[in-house]
C-alpha cells in the first residue's frame, strides 16, 4: 500500500471515523454505520468469511498491508477496520485505485 492509503486512514482515525477490531467493526456493521471494511493481507480466512457473511451491502477490500504495517502507520494492530463516513470512504478507495 502507498503512503497515501495510510495517510487517508490516519485522517479517518483522527476524525473518529475509523473503527478498529473485530467486535467494533461488527457493531459498526450492525448499526449500519460502516461504509467500507478493510481486511489486512494476513487476516484469517475465518475472519474474511465472517465479514463476507455479515453483510452484502458494504464494500469489503483486502489490502496487501499486514497487521504489522497497519500498526506501524495507524497505531493499532488489527486485521479488520471499518470506515464510517462516506466521504472518507471515497478518499480511501481513491488511494487504492491508484496502486
Amino acid at each position: 500500500m502507498t503512503d497515501r492509503f495510510f495517510n487517508a486512514l490516519g485522517i479517518c482515525r483522527r476524525a473518529g471515523k475509523l473503527t478498529i477490531g473485530h467486535d467494533e467493526v461488527k457493531n459498526s456493521v450492525r448499526s449500519k454505520n460502516a461504509q467500507l471494511i478493510i481486511l489486512t493481507a494476513d487476516a484469517s480466512e475465518r475472519l474474511v468469511n465472517e465479514m463476507l457473511n455479515l453483510t452484502s451491502d458494504i464494500k469489503i477490500i483486502r489490502t496487501d498491508a499486514t497487521m504489522a504495517d497497519m500498526q506501524l502507520h495507524i497505531g493499532k494492530r488489527s486485521a479488520v477496520y471499518a470506515i464510517t463516513d462516506s466521504g472518507l470512504k471515497d478518499l480511501v478507495l481513491s488511494t487504492i485505485k491508484e496502486d
